[in-house]
């Protein structure tokens, strides 16, 4: 007589068998929506890094002085706090800041007040010819920055720590960043940012 059908043993073995599969699968399909959501943020931070750093050139390329008593010089104080580089700028720009286009005094620094909501580099933003003023985060991880200009001002062509003029805005800017861990700084950030100014000297 010929047997039909499956033993109870076999249908277990291949219930077995099915559901080991299927959770290979389930956990194949779990690390890939894991890898893809980490690509997403890969991708999202480094967008936003690249923004940063072009907002930055843009802000720079439109620095200009002009000698009045109402406008401020074209400033670079260099500092350090704790071991660390924490220069700052202040310059006045025709570029677009949250406050519009042009005529804004912008200060670019490390912000370490806990009084206020801003934390890392932080830029403030006041119009030249008015009473409004802005701050902004623009990103917390940067715990470190140092700024050196070039110049021919002087003579011969050197990089300078500092500046201060209400006639003159240098050749150019180097921007670099650090964090309190190398691996917290995103990438595009251990990358000097550096600033051809138009009409520098």
């Amino acid at each position: 007589m010929r047997r039909t059908g499956m033993t109870v043993i076999e249908l277990i073995v291949g219930l077995t068998v099915t559901g080991l599969a299927v959770g290979a699968g389930y956990s194949a399909l779990s690390a890939l929506t894991d890898h893809r959501g980490r690509a997403r943020e890969a991708i999202a931070a480094t967008a936003r890094v690249a923004t940063l750093r072009r907002t930055l050139v843009t802000w720079f390329e439109g620095a200009y002085v002009v000698s009045d008593e109402q406008s401020p010089p074209f400033q670079l104080v260099d500092h350090v706090s704790r071991g660390r580089a924490d220069d700052e700028v202040i310059f006045l720009t025709s570029a677009l800041t949250p406050l519009g286009a042009g005529d804004v005094v912008v200060r670019l620094f490390i912000d370490r007040d806990e009084r206020t909501p801003e934390r890392g580099l932080t830029a403030e933003f006041v119009e030249r010819y008015g009473a409004e003023t802005a701050r902004v985060e623009l990103d917390s991880s940067v715990v470190s920055l140092d700024i050196r200009c070039f110049s021919a001002i002087l003579g011969k062509r050197e990089w300078m720590r500092t500046w201060l003029s209400s006639a003159a805005i240098p050749q150019g800017l180097e921007l670099r960043f650090a964090a309190s861990a190398s691996d917290r700084l995103a990438p595009l950030l251990r990358i000097p940012v550096t600033v051809a100014m138009v009409g520098g000297q």
